[in-house]
């Protein structure tokens, strides 16, 4: 697979009944040291949205920085579903992206319009084991996704 601006894609070890595709190039941003796993993940017969993942990659600092915020406003709007109390969050009430407790980005994309953002590490006791995770619709983040439970 190849996406224009991006460069090629590589097949990878994929679910059942799917393929996946990861970028030859290395992914990089500003704002985390290692590198940015990304994904496509098509069904059979699916195509990617190749202009939305070029637009993502294009500009990911931004998209990342726009993950951070959406957790940040979750986390002080509802500081129970991080597993933390109202006390607990208000030492996060001031916003760094930074040295936001997250950390290891990892862009999903799909056939349609959604995305997502996995941070695969993270202090916060949702994150734990799995990480957190932050839907995209397009380029607007639209919810987080607690993966605490999923075995």
């Amino acid at each position: 697979m190849f996406i224009p601006g991006i460069g090629a894609f590589v097949p990878v070890p994929a679910p059942d009944g799917q393929a996946m595709w990861s970028p030859r190039s290395e992914v990089t941003s500003t704002l985390f040291r290692a590198p940015i796993e990304v994904n496509v993940i098509l069904s059979p017969g699916e195509s990617p949205n190749t202009p939305l993942i070029t637009e993502i990659l294009a500009d990911i600092d931004d998209h990342l920085s726009a993950a951070l915020r959406f957790l940040h406003r979750a986390l002080l709007s509802n500081p129970s579903t991080f597993g933390l109390t109202d006390n607990e969050a208000t030492r996060y009430h001031r916003f760094d992206p930074t040295s936001f407790p997250v950390d290891h980005p990892q862009l999903t994309f799909y056939a349609d319009s959604e995305w997502l953002i996995r941070f695969a590490e993270g202090t916060f006791p949702i994150c734990d084991p799995y990480g957190v995770g932050v839907t995209f619709a397009d380029t607007t983040p639209v919810r987080v996704e607690d993966f605490s439970d999923c075995d």
